[in-house]
């Protein structure tokens, strides 16, 4: 029995199901193995101003570093704040020509230096590792909670709904692709039988969900290849969705796969030669036609950072 019920759709339902396309290739290159900026994981990115800009960090010890960090290059870093005043561990976003956080309040910068607090108290409240994104002309909030919300200004917020098919997902995998707001893996507050070898009260999935209004929402996939992960990234690059990463509770490990797809049914994993180490909760950039990982954990944490270009 499945923990939440959905429709596995068939390729037929599709206009036309995914060719046959050769394996991209391309090679991961190291920029810096130590930036200026702290070893760290679950730092929020977002590419503003011809910028890469990483906000907060987490260090062992459940530490939390309220710092702002930007690079035009990846190899160069400069410290913007040191102490960021939205919440900490917000999401970030670009909308409307500004940098948005957002959490338990949803705060705006057109520069990172000064920021101005426009929603003292979001109706979704703090959730850790929720995720924010901008999708068809709105930001949205989903992830971490059984609803899913949007705006167009920070300050009213819309409930597309309140009880999402795939259940209080938590770690997901979000992004926007295609016309539609896609939600992949995570995990539930449940513990699978046998329990997972790494947290044993969490059951992981690798299951693919789609989504056009943030309301109704339709599982392509059951069992995507890649294994069931939580805490990896996914991004919009060179017209296809990738996923980075992440933890695989299973056997308490982490990832250093990367996969894409362009329609989300049909995966091909990237085989880019030696590069990063395994880790989860990177921050993941698309910049100047390159795909950047920077930092995240791998026991230890890691501030080194990378880009892919593919040709």
């Amino acid at each position: 029995m499945p923990l939440f019920p959905a429709m596995t759709v068939g390729m037929s339902l599709f206009a036309s199901p995914a060719c046959a396309q050769e394996p991209l290739t391309g090679a991961w290159e190291r920029v810096v193995e130590h930036a200026a900026f702290s070893p760290r994981d679950t730092s929020e990115d977002l590419v503003f101003d011809g910028k890469m800009w990483l906000s907060n960090a987490y260090h062992v010890g459940n530490v939390l570093v309220r710092d702002l960090w930007n690079s035009s290059d990846g190899a160069n870093w400069e410290l913007v704040l040191e102490n960021t005043p939205y919440d900490g561990y917000s999401e970030m976003v670009v909308y409307q020509d500004k940098m948005w956080a957002i959490k338990g309040s949803v705060w705006t910068s057109t520069d990172g230096k000064q920021w101005e607090r426009v929603l003292e108290q979001t109706p979704f409240g703090a959730r850790g590792y929720g995720e924010a994104i901008v999708h068809e002309g709105r930001i949205w909030q989903l992830g971490s909670g059984p609803d899913v919300w949007s705006t167009t200004d920070g300050v009213s917020w819309t409930c597309a709904i309140d009880n999402v098919p795939f259940g209080k997902r938590y770690a997901t995998a979000v992004t926007s692709f295609a016309g539609k707001l896609w939600l992949m893996g995570g995990s539930l507050p449940v513990a699978s039988n046998p329990p997972e070898k790494g947290y044993k009260d969490l059951t992981t999935f690798n299951d693919v969900w789609c989504s056009e209004d943030g309301a109704t929402w339709t599982r392509l996939l059951e069992h995507a290849p890649w294994e069931p992960r939580q805490w990896f990234i996914s991004k919009v690059y060179r017209d296809r969705m990738w996923i980075i990463g992440g933890y695989d509770n299973k056997n308490h490990k982490n990832f250093d796969d990367v996969w894409y797809t362009a329609d989300g049914l049909t995966w091909q994993q990237l085989d880019a030669g030696p590069h990063w180490s395994p880790r989860h909760e990177p921050s993941i950039y698309v910049f100047n036609d390159s795909l950047w990982l920077v930092a995240g954990n791998m026991w230890p944490l890691m501030n080194d950072v990378w880009k892919l270009t593919l040709p």
